[in-house]
């Protein structure tokens, strides 16, 4: 049975056939602002940083890509990349098959085998891929040149999305040779080879990397001819290289430069739900002991206290500047899940107050700040020194806590040291940002109770729920697999485990840029749609 992406196929075979005449007039150069640098841009092979995710994805290709709902539940859901269509066997089994103009850049067409060399590749304990994800994947075997098969453990909605886009072909006739204990070093991995629609040039380490496009990319060819990722690793110094004009694009512009970009005249500001989400992480363990519960937020009361006496809207637009919303759960506003909405953050001091008195906190002694059997209510946050974000963020927090008589101690931690301590459980509340995937079953990787007793695991609070686990686990072999994925993640809410603050993603863009899109999930996967628009290249375009 032939089951090829229905509603959304047209959408896509229709922006395939008109890509050549509407991308024709490739010129210009894109400069990108980078925090951290692309050391390694390689699929599973470099280290899962945004520097190199943001590189990669201009140079590799998906089986798959993401719709425009960011629907991960369906057959339908997913569009074409590498694969032109796919077929369902059985409810077990798909088979792609990859389009035969697909080519790596040395001209070599992508074949099966890639794909399967891929699936192997990512498996190896010595690159240190996560396999949480591809946990429900059995096997991948090449059926011929063009045609994969997948088998999976279970029944479940997203088959597709996981083998189609978390899985991403290598070129196995220039790595199959190379150790896997020596990929990060080779010499592929400094210039590596791709099939997407742009090619790697060069990289001057700690500076900048630079990709040219591909003429002939079999989807189209890219808008801009030229693309520089320059590292500048404060918002400050991007922000100062924006209105000087060196940068074109800027992404997570800070609250408090919007006023001063928004009067640029050769850059605008745009506000698109992002992928990437800040909150307060409540330690269920005891910071002394993580195997007791903790001491003050292990009562569900306190935590919903705590999180009714935050005015998170005000936080969120002072913090990310007007229009941010407020998300209900740990998935920001860009999913669909559970949406947002500003009316999710309101703050309702008098509940929380009353939330403290049923749990026994009280002011016995007059000084303004919650007791109970002779200890304060206090707490410890703690985030990377290095963040004005965050910093500004734990400001706020400490007030409106303050106001209900919580007494706060904000501990600014250098990075390293950060990081160190929140994995060792040594926090009462944490400052931190996520970048989600686009399924909520990847929150098992952080927020279940086999991640909780995983050691070194991203779940840093403990946080166990099994009744959260099963709905969640259950929701992608549902009648309604949308249904049971919120109906896991109201339970998450109910539960409090955390706080989520908002979504960041401010991007400053150049105006002469047309055809811009920056997606909720793997923001720059359409960066090689854009183009210049007609009599508006710079010199340095040309």
């Amino acid at each position: 049975m032939l089951i090829t992406r229905m509603r959304h196929a047209g959408v896509a075979l229709c922006l395939l056939a008109l890509a050549p005449a509407v991308l024709s007039a490739q010129q210009g150069t894109l400069t990108m602002g980078i925090r951290q640098d692309a050391t390694v841009p390689v699929p599973y092979v470099g280290p899962a940083t945004a520097g190199n995710a943001l590189v990669t994805d201009q140079l590799f290709l998906r089986l798959t890509g993401l719709g425009t709902s960011g629907s991960t539940v369906g057959d339908d859901v997913m569009v074409p990349e590498l694969a032109r269509r796919w077929f369902r066997q059985d409810s077990l089994t798909v088979d792609f098959e990859i389009d035969p103009r697909a080519r790596w850049h040395d001209g070599t067409p992508v074949t099966a085998r890639d794909v399967v060399f891929g699936w192997e590749s990512l498996r190896k304990p010595v690159l240190g891929v996560t396999q949480a994800p591809f946990a429900l994947i059995r096997s991948v075997e090449a059926l011929d040149q063009r045609t994969v098969r997948f088998r999976f453990h279970r029944r479940s909605s997203e088959q597709v999305y996981v083998a189609g886009f978390l899985v991403q072909p290598l070129p196995a006739h220039l790595l199959a040779a190379i150790p896997a204990d020596s990929l990060t070093t080779s010499e592929y991995a400094r210039a590596p080879i791709g099939n997407g629609p742009y090619r790697f040039v060069r990289r001057e380490p700690g500076q900048f990397v630079e990709l040219r496009a591909d003429s002939s990319f079999f989807l189209g060819k890219p808008g801009i001819a030229r693309l520089i990722f320059r590292l500048v690793p404060t918002s400050d110094a991007q922000v100062n290289l924006i209105l000087s004009g060196e940068l074109d694009v800027m992404t997570d512009a800070p609250a408090s430069a919007l006023p001063q970009l928004s009067r640029s005249t050769t850059h605008r500001i745009l506000h698109s739900p992002g992928s990437f989400i800040t909150y307060l992480l409540f330690n269920s363990r005891s910071p002394a002991d993580t195997g007791t519960p903790h001491p003050i937020l292990s009562d569900a009361r306190v935590r919903e206290a705590l999180t009714l006496a935050l005015d998170r809207n005000r936080i969120a637009s002072t913090s990310f500047g007007p229009g941010a919303e407020t998300p209900r759960s740990l998935r920001s506003q860009a999913w669909y899940w559970l949406g947002g909405g500003k009316d999710a953050g309101r703050a309702d001091r008098d509940r929380a107050m009353r939330l403290l008195r049923e749990a026994g906190w009280r002011d016995t002694d007059g000084d303004g700040i919650l007791d109970r059997n002779g200890k304060q209510l206090a707490l410890t946050v703690i985030y990377p020194v290095q963040s004005p974000l965050f910093a500004g963020i734990g400001v706020q927090v400490e007030q409106m806590w303050r106001a209900i008589g919580v007494a706060v101690q904000l501990e600014p931690i250098d990075g390293p040291v950060w990081l160190q301590q929140r994995r060792a459980g040594r926090f009462d509340v944490d400052i931190a940002g996520a970048e989600q995937d686009p399924s909520p079953s990847s929150l098992s990787q952080s927020w279940s109770c086999a991640s909780a007793a995983e050691a070194g695991s991203s779940n840093v609070g403990r946080w166990c729920d099994p009744e959260c686990d099963r709905l969640r686990d259950a929701a992608p072999a549902s009648a309604d697999p949308v249904v049971g994925f919120r109906v896991a993640l109201e339970r998450m809410a109910e539960w409090a485990p955390m706080v989520p603050i908002a979504p960041t993603n401010r991007v400053v863009v150049h105006r002469r840029y047309d055809n811009v899109t920056v997606r909720t999930s793997r923001a720059w996967t359409a960066l090689w749609r854009w183009q210049i628009r007609p009599g508006a290249a710079l010199p340095r375009d040309r």
